[in-house]
């Protein structure tokens, strides 16, 4: 996932991340911004059920809150087998392991249903989300 991402965002000067000193740090910098990757074999096999993402670690969650708060550049991506949901930093932070499938649907910026679309997703991570009207945007920006 880290290699797809890092390749897809290649335009925009990004690069793997390891930062053995400050737990916490994304997996993926890029020249606007930082993305948190998680991903998941399968979605829970009841709608009920919340989504949990068990390698998200609080360190994480304090990283991307505090980020998107000083820059609204902080981000979050799930793949969930064929499909990838982008969130902010903040939102991810607050609802991830807390909502269900359709629950994050809800919340998220972007969702690509059948694989990632690499052009869409530099133009979401681009873009200016100040005029967003809240509704989640299905396979990419516009």
């Amino acid at each position: 996932m880290r290699g797809r991402v890092v390749r897809a965002l290649s335009p925009l000067d990004a690069m793997a991340v390891e930062n053995p000193v400050h737990p916490g740090t994304p997996d993926v910098n890029f020249s606007v911004g930082w993305i948190e990757l998680k991903w998941l074999r399968r979605w829970p096999s009841r709608d009920t059920t919340k989504v949990r993402v068990e390698s998200f670690t609080k360190q994480q969650r304090i990283w991307l809150r505090r980020r998107y708060r000083l820059s609204y550049n902080a981000w979050f991506m799930l793949q969930v087998q064929r499909e990838w949901l982008l969130l902010t930093g903040r939102d991810a932070a607050d609802y991830v392991d807390g909502l269900t499938r359709r629950g994050l649907y809800r919340v998220c910026r972007a969702r690509w249903t059948e694989g990632l679309n690499e052009e869409e997703l530099r133009r979401c991570l681009t873009m200016d989300w100040e005029s967003w009207n809240g509704l989640p945007v299905v396979n990419g920006c516009f």
